[in-house]
């Protein structure tokens, strides 16, 4: 027979609680899911408390909705923590969303929260099967325990020892669980000290848990990955020290991919103190490393193929490093934020026609554009280019001539869709007017150089030297 589940969630999640609801039902369960209308007052407190109260478990969905100050979902949750103070056993939480760990109610944080990985009604329907089970039920009551363990130390001392190991072992991979939930939604958010001192606190404990090791070698990684914008006190170097005895420790104790990928981080790591003037690192003896251990690593080749531009300035190489970073099938993404990255380093027409390329190469491989840094994105960093080459007319030439005419056309216009486009209109008028000409697309070309002059005009701007001049011009160059 089925037990009685009271599913509290916010608005915004109500597809995913229908879903669980329904799987809950399959699996024979009666499931109290609140669609009223009636707005809450005395009527709708009661009849939410005795749902509650009646109810064997409360399944909390936790997003930023459900967690928000004056959410009714908190009230649900008061009525749950009338009926058990103590959540244990009585009340699952289920992460449907990344949400600040300092948000989420005290209440929820004392028990082991559900992060489901795949099909989340399965995950939901398995976790509550095992809370409701009856020898589970029977565990968790304080009366039923303690006559279990007078009768296993009349039995027999070593079975009683044998179980409190057993409770001390569960214990502790409860504490885990929960560091590595708290660390996992930090660094989501890109709280990366505060993860990083959760992981700490849980290896003071559990020193040897290769969960928490590994978790905090990831993280490790990935917020040298993403310095900037991250800072502590003391800039990168404080950062790398704190991080590199980690990697170092998980960098000498196995091999393949895992170790090679900590090999190059290191390597990272120098290239960052280096710029904060600690001399005397080369930071490709890692990337080297790190290519002995996995040929195909994306970050050694990637972060090598930065070096190769940033320090040794050859495109060339970098070239050919990029593209087995490419090749690997890894962090497609990133290998491209790290292209652009390396390409824009220093002011070069070679390389900025080169940035051009690379991003026509994303576009007609159907890639996603890189986002780039949250202050500067990506997609922002390449327009500096086009205004360099076809407004200011640096290299206007040179720069036309780097690219198929089609392919710079359709190339800017993903970029840089016109309804999305932030800047002043007639600046996107005139750019991809230019690139329409080069390409023999006349009809185009003067649409787009009318369009620039209204767009002038309706700024006030009819005459003068620079693009209204080299519009007129245009116009009447295509006999327009």
């Amino acid at each position: 027979m089925g037990s009685s589940i009271f599913l509290s969630y916010s608005s915004a999640q109500g597809k995913i609680a229908e879903r669980i609801e329904l799987a809950l039902q399959q699996a024979g369960h009666d499931v109290f899911r609140d669609r009223s209308e009636l707005a809450p007052g005395e009527a709708f407190n009661a009849r939410i408390r005795d749902a509650v109260e009646s109810s064997d478990l409360l399944l909390f969905l936790i997003s930023s909705e459900s967690v928000a100050a004056g959410r009714y979902t908190l009230t649900e949750l008061k009525f749950a923590q009338d009926k058990w103070p103590n959540p244990s056993g009585h009340v699952l939480p289920v992460m449907v969303e990344p949400t600040p760990i300092d948000t989420i109610p005290e209440y929820l944080r004392a028990v082991t929260f559900l992060q489901p990985r795949g099909d989340i009604a399965a995950e939901v329907v398995a976790e509550a099967q095992r809370l409701l089970a009856p020898w589970y039920r029977r565990l968790r009551r304080p009366r039923a325990l303690s006559a279990v363990l007078i009768v296993a130390t009349l039995l027999a001392g070593a079975a009683w020892l044998g179980n409190a190991r057993w409770m001390e072992t569960r214990e502790r991979n409860s504490q885990v669980t929960q560091a590595l939930q708290a660390g996992t939604l930090q660094q989501t958010s890109g709280n990366y000290a505060s993860a990083w001192d959760t992981y700490e606190r849980a290896r003071a404990t559990n020193a040897h848990d290769p969960r928490i090791i590994e978790a905090q070698q990831r993280l490790a990684m990935e917020w040298l990955r993403n310095i900037r914008g991250s800072q502590l006190p003391g800039g990168f170097k404080a950062i790398v020290e704190k991080v590199e005895p980690v990697l170092s420790a998980g960098a000498v104790s196995g091999t393949g991919q895992r170790v090679a990928d900590m090999m190059a981080h290191l390597g990272w790591a120098d290239f960052l103190r280096s710029r904060e003037d600690v001399g005397g690192l080369d930071p490709t003896q890692h990337y080297r490393k790190a290519i002995e251990f996995d040929p195909e690593n994306v970050y050694a080749w990637t972060m090598w193929g930065f070096h190769s531009l940033q320090n040794d300035h050859s495109l060339t190489e970098a070239k050919d490093k990029f593209a087995k970073a490419l090749a690997s099938g890894r962090e497609r993404e990133y290998v491209r934020h790290m292209q652009f990255a390396a390409l824009l380093w220093y002011q070069d027409p070679v390389l900025e026609l080169e940035t051009i390329r690379v991003a026509n190469d994303i576009r007609a491989g159907n890639e996603s554009m890189p986002v780039g840094l949250p202050d500067r994105p990506d997609a922002s960093r390449l327009w500096n280019i086009y205004y360099d080459a076809l407004i200011n007319g640096s290299n206007k030439r040179q720069f036309l001539a780097g690219l198929p005419a089609a392919n710079h056309v359709a190339t800017f216009r993903w970029l840089y869709p016109q309804d999305k486009f932030p800047k002043d209109m007639y600046l996107y008028h005139f750019v991809i007017a230019q690139l329409y000409e080069a390409a023999g697309d006349s009809a185009a070309a003067s649409a787009a150089y009318r369009s620039t002059r209204d767009s002038l005009a309706a700024i006030g701007i009819k005459d003068g030297r620079g693009i209204p001049d080299q519009t007129k011009e245009a116009l009447l160059r295509l006999g327009r």
